[in-house]
């Protein structure tokens, strides 16, 4: 079980990257008023599908954890419940595939930004926060 706790915290440097990478290609894309690319169409969906991974690691992990051990304090649903609004946040570019250009990597830009605030919500939901490293059993 520590495996796929593990997997899971570790996983969280993958979003923070795409989310990186993804902000610094929306905002130039963005402020240059260039047209939207493949590689900001990628960059948006490679983060949404991270998320989504993340998410369900979380979910295996949450309900594996409270089977084996009978225990599902309310701290854990109530990180659950905020990522997953977190990944459904993440899969609002898909609603604005038609718009122009500059609308869409406004509302990519904001969209990431705004599911990276979520997801330090989220983190800070567990108990120890963003200095949580290690499992809580």
């Amino acid at each position: 079980m520590s495996t796929l706790y593990r997997i899971h915290s570790d996983w969280r440097w993958i979003i923070v990257v795409l989310a990186i990478v993804a902000v610094a290609r929306l905002a130039v894309g963005l402020l240059g008023r260039q047209p939207y690319d493949r590689s900001s169409r990628i960059l948006t969906r490679l983060f949404g599908i991270s998320v989504d991974i993340q998410v369900l690691i979380g979910l295996v992990y949450f309900l594996w954890q409270g089977i084996e051990n009978d225990l599902w304090p309310r701290y854990r649903f109530e990180h659950m419940v905020v990522m997953i609004v977190a990944a459904a946040v993440a899969h609002l570019p898909a609603r604005w595939r038609s718009a122009p250009d500059l609308i869409r990597y406004r509302n990519d830009l904001l969209v990431v930004l705004a599911t990276m605030v979520i997801i330090f919500v989220g983190v800070l939901l567990l108990p120890g926060g963003i200095n949580r490293w290690e499992p809580n059993f």
